[in-house]
C-alpha cells in the first residue's frame, strides 16, 4: 500500500482537520460525563464527514453534486482514520511500551 497515494487524495486544507480531531477526541475522553470512550472514532468520522461534505461543496465546488459528495465521504474517512490511527500509536508508544518493562 502506497500511504503517499493515499496521503494525496487528501486535499492539503483539510490536514488541520487531522489535528482538530485528534484534540476532540482527547477532550471527549476527558469530559467526566462522557463514558463510552468506545464511541470516539464513530463520533470522530461523524465530524469529518460534516465538515469535509461541507467544504467540499461550499468552498471547493461550489455545489453539492454526487462527485463532489462521494469525495469528500472518502477524504473524511481517510482523515478521521489517520486521526484515531495517530492517537493509537502515540498510546501504544507512550503507555503500553512502559507497561512491556
Amino acid at each position: 500500500m502506497d500511504w503517499n497515494a493515499i496521503i494525496s487524495f487528501v486535499r492539503p486544507e483539510l490536514f488541520g482537520l487531522i489535528v482538530f480531531l485528534y484534540c476532540f477526541g482527547l477532550f471527549l475522553k476527558k469530559v467526566p460525563a462522557f463514558k463510552a470512550e468506545w464511541l470516539i472514532p464513530i463520533i470522530l468520522l461523524g465530524v469529518s464527514l460534516f465538515i469535509t461534505i461541507i467544504y467540499m461543496g461550499v468552498v471547493v465546488e461550489g455545489k453539492f453534486t454526487p462527485v463532489v459528495i462521494v469525495t469528500a465521504v472518502i477524504q473524511s474517512v481517510i482523515i478521521a482514520a489517520i486521526a484515531v490511527f495517530g492517537n493509537e500509536i502515540i498510546k501504544q508508544l507512550t503507555q503500553k511500551k512502559i507497561l512491556d518493562k
